[in-house]
């Protein structure tokens, strides 16, 4: 199994170093347009004719891995920001690595979808899929700028950042691999909101939720808005209580004044599917993994540091987040100081596995709790030590 289409970015991602037109080309002699200052130095590399201090390299394993998305008959498509297209194309022009028979051939000839222009990359993507009429789930895109995730929080085009300068290696290209595929295990059809399309539906909390993102839901897609991001990030908050999930209703109507909400129960469509994906219990006391919304650039590291921790805890990508809330105070339905659990369920999964039913007050009425420390060994939640440690000091328990 392999995607339909592979996106790549340019600098950093295909070669070390930076197309910037405001440097390049402004050395003695130098040619109009700025592209054809562009220059050959060897197979792996082109500089600046007119300053050889200027240039870029094409990374080691780019050549395997463009062979590589060709034989597995894959569109292949560049999809940067860079501000000079031209000078992109030509550098890709000077690169030649062997198409999916073993022949030489430019890389810029083997480019489906040349997408190189300064816009959210939503913007390509969603050209893209105008012209292929690929699904995103079909698609994934390399990339070392983690504010580029918004493909995946917006569209479901799976995303696999490119860490420290190195570039796309072949461990990183698998890795994006195996993150798609995980993804794909996980999906369970829509079949509507009548929970009798489900015959193996399970419960797993309830949400007080915004009107637009319940409709969203109700489509069978996810949740777009990025107006906050709430501590985990992106994601639906889903409550074990009923009290807490009607007390963030209300919440969301005192603090976003006119915003209709309702609460609704959150089902997966297949339990089986609930049970065996991936899920991470994290400790709260792990500020540096929560979401940091100081600026577009820190936003998307925050979420790409949590997933690098989440793993090393031995739970990858895409999975759930349990964890334990601290008590909101006066008028809170949970007495102080005790903490409420909130389990984030990431766009991914919402997609590909979640049903979202809207509750009446008679149905909140009979709603029981969930209980989600009860819930640990029946749906394979992983427990860091560090997060025992965590229940630990608070005096509460956790199997």
């Amino acid at each position: 199994m392999y995607p339909k289409l592979v996106a790549l970015d340019t600098d950093w991602t295909i070669f070390w170093g930076w197309l910037n037109e405001n440097e390049w080309g402004k050395g003695p002699g130098a040619f109009s347009p700025t592209a054809d200052n562009v220059e050959q130095r060897n197979y792996w590399e082109v500089q600046d004719r007119t300053n050889h201090n200027i240039a870029c390299g094409m990374y080691a394993e780019i050549p395997k891995i463009i062979k590589d998305i060709l034989s597995n008959g894959a569109k292949l498509a560049i999809v940067s920001r860079n501000t000079s297209k031209a000078m992109c194309d030509r550098v890709l022009w000077y690169y030649v690595v062997k198409d999916q028979h073993g022949n030489d051939k430019r890389l810029i000839d083997l480019v489906s979808f040349d997408e190189v222009y300064n816009a959210d990359k939503t913007t390509h993507f969603r050209k893209i899929k105008g012209w292929t009429k690929f699904d995103y789930s079909d698609m994934i895109l390399y990339d070392d700028e983690a504010f580029n995730n918004t493909v995946e929080m917006m569209l479901g085009v799976t995303f696999q950042v490119s860490r420290d300068q190195k570039g796309l290696t072949w461990e990183n290209y698998q890795e994006g691999l195996d993150i798609w595929r995980r993804t794909k295990a996980i999906h369970s059809p829509w079949h509507g909101t009548n929970l009798n399309n489900y015959p193996k539906r399970k419960l797993i909390g309830y949400s007080g939720m915004d009107e637009g993102t319940i409709r969203e839901l109700e489509a069978g897609g996810r949740r777009s808005d990025r107006k906050e991001a709430a501590r985990w990030g992106f994601a639906v908050y889903i409550a074990d209580d009923p009290r807490v999930a009607m007390y963030f209703n209300n919440w969301i109507k005192s603090y976003f004044p006119g915003t209709a909400t309702t609460v609704c129960a959150i089902y997966a469509r297949d339990g089986d599917i609930w049970d065996r994906m991936n899920k991470i219990w994290v400790p709260d006391s792990r500020n540096d993994i929560k979401q940091n919304g100081s600026s577009d650039f820190m936003l998307g590291w925050s979420e790409e540091d949590r997933n690098r921790q989440v793993a090393q805890w031995g739970v990858k990508k895409p999975y759930v987040l349990f964890s334990r809330h601290p008590n909101m105070g006066g008028g809170f339905p949970i007495p102080f100081p005790q903490r409420f659990n909130e389990l984030v369920v990431y766009p991914q999964v919402q997609e590909n596995l979640i049903v979202a039913v809207r509750m009446s007050n008679n149905d909140l009425g009979s709603a029981s709790n969930v209980y989600y420390e009860g819930k640990v060994r029946e749906w394979n939640i992983t427990i860091p030590q560090e997060t025992r440690n965590d229940f630990a000091r608070f005096g509460e328990n956790i199997n």
